[in-house]
């Protein structure tokens, strides 16, 4: 797409709508590039549960094409071959960025050999996205919300349930507060050695820990 940091998004990303359109229309007001494999792709579709599955949502909407299959996942010591063949087509397609609720599947030592980092989906636009993307990917969500219709801040309220990072971070934005954050949300929510607000290579503890470099990092 461009020479941006190119996201990759991971199947359970794609396969939940309000996070695939968050994530994309976010991205995309932000600069940043993004792209999925057809590995990824035909996971997601099979777990599209009524929703239009990602690959109609590509070729009738996006009008994009998947990126390049990896030829071999082989020096990857990512536990799982499914895993590794989504991490490894992360490589092919040269993400910065794995876009992924599973953070935890994907091995440290993978991703900072290439590097990379997975964030949580959640995680990575309450710190990476401006008020303005938000707005815009919110915009986008109420206009398409048909069962039941959805204002934006109607959307930026139910959000709360998924993404309580991102509405916390936007309290302020609708007159209304997001809803209670479901109980089962991920322990592990960053992994790698890309900071997410910008770009630059993690080394300190604390940074490796959060994903924020030296720069990044919230004072006392």
């Amino acid at each position: 797409m461009t020479d941006a940091p190119l996201l990759f998004l991971d199947a359970n990303t794609l396969a939940s709508p309000l996070t695939r359109t968050l994530v994309l229309t976010g991205a995309s007001a932000e600069g940043l590039g993004w792209t999925w494999s057809q590995h990824v792709e035909t996971e997601a579709d099979g777990h599209a549960r009524g929703a239009m599955p990602t690959s109609v949502v590509r070729r009738k909407h996006l009008r994009v094409n998947l990126s390049p299959t990896a030829r071999s996942t082989r020096g990857l010591v990512t536990k799982t071959i499914k895993d590794r063949k989504v991490i490894a087509d992360a490589i092919a397609a040269g993400a910065r960025y794995l876009i992924t609720t599973d953070v935890d599947d994907f091995a440290f030592a993978d991703l900072a050999k290439h590097e990379m980092s997975a964030v949580n989906p959640d995680y990575f636009m309450a710190l990476r996205y401006s008020e303005q993307a938000y707005r815009t990917a919110l915009a986008l969500i109420a206009e398409t919300q048909k069962n039941p219709p959805r204002t934006e801040a109607e959307v930026h309220r139910v959000l709360g349930r998924r993404h309580p990072r991102l509405t916390t971070r936007f309290a302020d934005a609708y007159d209304t507060t997001p809803v209670d954050a479901d109980p089962d949300q991920p322990s592990v929510i960053f992994r790698g050695v890309a900071c997410v607000r910008c770009d630059n290579h993690l080394d300190s503890e604390e940074s490796l820990r959060v994903g924020l470099c030296a720069a990044h990092l919230p004072t006392a």
